[in-house]
This record gives structure tokens, C-alpha cells and sequence, in this order.
């Protein structure tokens, strides 16, 4: 049997690695992560023997599967799973100390990008450029001038390119897109979105909590987890924001919390609120999104739990959304929205942190257009760049920003935050 599955190289074996080790040993089926890549020698060297212990170990949990498999279906597809995971333990993975040296590999055919969100413009392009496919790390940018090279890299090549944000797949945010796709709410005259985290002043060690480091809190390296989600529900542009932003009861350079008023292209108005001071509270989603038409109202409670799918390896983690309808003056809206729900019901209710990389994969196999395409996380880059900038400059931003705007690079910040010491 031809062993058709994709080949990838890891970029960045740092400490979100450990994740996508657990990720791509589940995903053995339709992929083989074949090189590594880091400029520490000695990460390097850790994630490809950590990576062999994680293939023989699914072996292990298969052959188990298969001998207990009570079908002969599934024990052939248990005993299959056992063969390739244990050939993959057995096949010496390949180090190299860039990016630039993985890409000359040309047994890759994927990349996936786990370096630092300062570090994700030059190999992404550099990958398009090579032919590869990529998965990167979120959020996609810093700077909006690096997300449009990355774009026209990835369009130029016509390669698949996937920024990671496993809140856009589960089915109740799929079913959120369809109805507003399908023009069942009527005319769009309001979209608000919340993210509702907490984040102590510990968590701020390192990196994080600093510009070069995360290239931005609430709105950026947290709120995409939400806001991202929510630009693609709604479809239409952001065109104009108005925004507060700044490090409130945090001693950070970047924001802690930030309140922006938005205007859309296709008229409709609306708010963005990403907080990292919310305390926990039963009756507060930690995200949540709400669209208001004509005929109908739209709602979205989302959340993201661990270990809840039948074991506590990292890629069983996995993000949830509640989607329901809404009408005062047009029940009939409801039953049309409601009927909805059948065209998606073979999305996963629950989206794992693996599911979003099969789905990177799958588009890979098939040619197929990815779900969310590049423009989206594109956008929520220009959107926080331009909440940043209204905020910093106190007045309503228009967007697009213009290119010699230095929100659009990486040089107009925020500077009310506080520089922590080294």
C-alpha cells in the first residue's frame, strides 16, 4: 500500500512543541512529522527523541485497540495505525538549526511554524516561496506590513496556509458563519464581541506582558482567540474604530484591557471588549459574541476546556460554542435559523486542538480551500493595530491604515504601558 501521507517539518521545538508532539502523534494517519528545526541545538535534539517516544506510544495504545477491537473493521484500522506509528518511531527524525535548512529537505511538504510571534513573517514566506505548505503558530503578525507579505506569498505560491485559532471550528461557531452567510438574521445593524479572561500579574514572566515578546495583550496574543472567530461570523470589514486600550491594574507595557466602538463596510455598527482582569463568574462566557438584524438575533457563548475527550494528552484539549436565534417580531426567523443546525452537524460539537490541524491537513489531501481563509487573521492584525493607534492618539481610526502609518509596522505602540525590568 502506498504511503501517501504528508511529511512535515517542525520549526520552533520550544515549549509549545510538547503540544504538537501529542497533536501529530495523533494524527500519525495522515501525517509524519519527518525534521525539526530550532536554533538551540539542544531543543532541537529533545523534541525529535521526544517525538519517537510519542510514535511508539501510539503504536502501543493501537495494537491495544486492535486486540481489543471487538469488530474486524476496526481492529484492520487499529492494526494499520500500529504499523505506521511504530515505522515512524523507527525512522531517525532530521535536526536542523533554521528554517532556511529544513526547507531545503525535500521530503517536507508542510511546515508548521511554533517560533515566536516576533519570528513568523520571513519563514512563512520563505516557506511559500519553497512550495510548502504552513501552519503557524497564532496570532499570524505583529505588523500589518508583515501579514500582507505573508499573503502574497501564500497567494503567489497558491500553497495552503493555516493560522492557528481552534475557536473558529467548533459547531456552534460554524453555524454562527452559515447564518449570517445565509442572510436569515435580515439587514446587520450591530456585532459586539467579548473576551472575558484573567490574567494575574504573575503570569507576566519572560515575554510575556511585553511588546517584542507578544506584540500585544488583550486585543492581540489573547482576544484573537475570540476576535478572530468573530470577523469571520460577521463576513463584512471592520472600516472604523474608536478605542480605549492601555495596562489596567497590570504592570505590563501592552494593554490588559482595551474597549473599542467599530464600524463595519456593510454599515453596521458595533464594540470589541477583550479584558484579562475578568475574575471568574458562572454567568460570564469567557467569550462571547452577539450579532443583532432585522429579523433576528444571533448568540454565542464560547469557552475552551482540558481533557474532556476520553484522556489529558494536550491535543484532547478543545473549544466549545453554544450558538441560538433570537426574534421578537419574526418567529418564523428562528425555525429558518434553527433549521440551520442539520447543514453542520457533521462538524465536531467539540473542536480539538488536534481537529484543527487535521483540518490543515485534509485541505492539504485534497486541494481543497481552508475553512477560515488567510484574509481573516490578516484582518484582526490591521483591527488590533488600529485599536492601538486610536487609543494611542486618542481620536477614530479609519482603516485601511496606510502603509507609511507606523501602526501599520511595528513602531507605533501604545506607550502608557509600564517597562518591566529584565
Amino acid at each position: 500500500m502506498a504511503d501517501d501521507r504528508i511529511r512535515v517539518g517542525l520549526v520552533g521545538c520550544g515549549g509549545i512543541s510538547s503540544l504538537y508532539t501529542s497533536i501529530y502523534a495523533g494524527l500519525v494517519d495522515i501525517a509524519q512529522v519527518v525534521a525539526v528545526a530550532d536554533l538551540v541545538d539542544e531543543l532541537a535534539e529533545h523534541r525529535r527523541q521526544v517525538l519517537a517516544d510519542a510514535y511508539a506510544a501510539e503504536a502501543h495504545t493501537a495494537r491495544v485497540a486492535a486486540a481489543e477491537a471487538r469488530d474486524t473493521e476496526t481492529r484492520a484500522v487499529q492494526q494499520r495505525r500500529a504499523e505506521v506509528a511504530a515505522a515512524a518511531a523507527a525512522t531517525p527524525i532530521r535536526k536542523y538549526r533554521s528554517h532556511e535548512e529544513l526547507l531545503q529537505d525535500e521530503e517536507v511538504q508542510a511546515m508548521v511554524l511554533l517560533t515566536a510571534p516576533s519570528v513568523r513573517g520571513e519563514p512563512t514566506i520563505a516557506a511559500a516561496e519553497a512550495g510548502r505548505h504552513i501552519f503557524t503558530q497564532g496570532p499570524m503578525a505583529r505588523r500589518v506590513a508583515e501579514a500582507d507579505a505573508m499573503v502574497a506569498a501564500v497567494r503567489n505560491a497558491g500553497v495552503q496556509f493555516h493560522s492557528q485559532c481552534g475557536a473558529r471550528y467548533p459547531r456552534g461557531m460554524v453555524l454562527a458563519r452559515r447564518a449570517v452567510a445565509s442572510g436569515k438574521l435580515g439587514t446587520l445593524g450591530s456585532a459586539r464581541v467579548e473576551l472575558n479572561w484573567y490574567r494575574p500579574q504573575t503570569y507576566y514572566r519572560r515575554w510575556a506582558g511585553t511588546w517584542e515578546g507578544e506584540g500585544g495583550g488583550a486585543a492581540f496574543h489573547h482576544g484573537r482567540y475570540i476576535i478572530d472567530p468573530f470577523l469571520w461570523v460577521v463576513g463584512s470589514p471592520i472600516v472604523e474604530v474608536f478605542a480605549y486600550a492601555g495596562p489596567m491594574l497590570r504592570r505590563i507595557e501592552h494593554e490588559s484591557l482595551s474597549q473599542a466602538v467599530v464600524r463595519f463596510a456593510n454599515g453596521a455598527t458595533g464594540s470589541i471588549h477583550t479584558s484579562l482582569l475578568n475574575h471568574e463568574q458562572p454567568h460570564t462566557p469567557k467569550g462571547r459574541i452577539e450579532i443583532l438584524g432585522h429579523d433576528a438575533s444571533l448568540l454565542v457563548g464560547e469557552a475552551y476546556y482540558k481533557g474532556q475527550l476520553g484522556g489529558t494528552v494536550p491535543r484532547s484539549n478543545y473549544w466549545q460554542a453554544e450558538t441560538s436565534f433570537g426574534s421578537n417580531d419574526t418567529p418564523a426567523a428562528v425555525q429558518d435559523l434553527d433549521s440551520l443546525r442539520a447543514e453542520v452537524a457533521d462538524v465536531p460539537e467539540q473542536a480539538s486542538e488536534e481537529y484543527q490541524s487535521r483540518l490543515f491537513l485534509e485541505s492539504i489531501a485534497s486541494g481543497s480551500d481552508p475553512v477560515v481563509p488567510i484574509e481573516v487573521p490578516r484582518h484582526h492584525v490591521e483591527v488590533v493595530r488600529a485599536i492601538y493607534k486610536s487609543a494611542e492618539e486618542h481620536r477614530p481610526v479609519t482603516l485601511p491604515l496606510d502603509k507609511d502609518d507606523p501602526f501599520y509596522s511595528f513602531d507605533g505602540r501604545l506607550t502608557h504601558g509600564v517597562k518591566r525590568p529584565d
